[in-house]
C-alpha cells in the first residue's frame, strides 16, 4: 500500500452525501465537505473555504437571498427593519443621482456661478439695446459678441435667443428634477424598487438630453 493510502471495506468505500473520507489521527472518518464557495452570515459576502469538517460559526453554504435578509436561527429571513433602512438609503441615493445629474447639466451650460452672472449681464444689456431699437451706444456685453461679421443687432438677438433657451432649460431641469424625486419617493414607499430605479435612469437621460447644444461660450 502506498504511504498516503488506506484500504477500506467495500461497503465503506462510498461516503455519505456531502461528506468525504479523511484520516483523522490515523483513522478513517467521514467529514463534512463544504469546500468551495460559502457565505458570511453577518454580511452575506461570498468567500472560498478549503477546510474539511463542519463550518465554523459565521459561515453558511446558503447564499443570502437579498440585502433585506438577515441570519437568524440558522436561516436567512426577511428582516423588515433592515428592509426599511435599505429602502430609505436607496431612496436618498436615487434622489441624489437625479440632483447630481441636474448639477452637471447646469454646469455644462453655464460653467460656474461667475459665468452665470456674466450670461445674465449680457442678457440685460441685450434687452436694453433691443428696447432702444438697437440704436445708440452698443452695450459692452453686446459689443463683445459682435464678432465674425455679426452686427450689434444680430449679436443682441443671438444673446436673447440663447438666454431664452437657457431659461427654458433651467425651468425644465428644475421641473423634471423635483417631479422625479417626488415620484421616486412614492414608488419606493410602495415597494416598487425596480420602477423607482427605472424612473431615475429615465430622468437622468432626459436631463442629459435637455442640455445638448447649449454650450458655455
Amino acid at each position: 500500500m502506498p504511504s498516503n493510502a488506506i484500504q477500506l471495506a467495500a461497503k465503506l468505500a462510498n461516503p455519505a452525501a456531502g461528506k468525504v473520507w479523511a484520516l483523522v489521527d490515523g483513522q478513517p472518518q467521514q467529514l463534512a465537505d463544504h469546500r468551495g464557495t460559502v457565505y458570511r452570515t453577518d454580511t452575506g459576502a461570498a468567500e472560498q473555504y478549503t477546510e474539511l469538517g463542519n463550518l465554523p460559526e459565521g459561515l453558511t453554504t446558503l447564499p443570502r437571498p437579498s440585502v433585506d435578509h438577515s441570519w437568524s436561527d440558522n436561516a436567512w429571513t426577511l428582516d423588515a427593519t433592515l428592509q426599511a433602512a435599505n429602502r430609505l438609503a436607496l431612496t436618498v441615493s436615487l434622489c441624489q443621482s437625479v440632483d447630481t445629474a441636474a448639477d452637471v447639466a447646469r454646469t455644462a451650460v453655464a460653467g460656474d456661478a461667475l459665468r452665470a452672472i456674466e450670461y445674465d449681464r449680457a442678457r440685460i444689456d441685450a434687452e436694453q439695446f433691443a428696447a432702444a431699437n438697437y440704436q445708440g451706444k452698443v452695450p459692452p456685453m453686446v459689443a463683445a459678441w459682435a464678432l465674425n461679421g455679426r452686427t450689434p443687432q444680430q449679436a443682441a438677438d443671438n444673446i436673447l435667443a440663447e438666454a431664452a433657451h437657457y431659461t427654458v432649460t433651467l425651468e425644465l431641469l428644475r421641473t423634471n428634477r423635483l417631479a422625479a424625486k417626488e415620484q421616486i419617493r412614492t414608488l419606493m414607499a410602495a415597494g416598487q424598487v425596480d420602477d423607482a430605479k427605472q424612473l431615475t435612469e429615465q430622468t437622468i437621460a432626459s436631463i442629459d438630453a435637455a442640455v445638448v447644444g447649449l454650450g458655455n461660450a
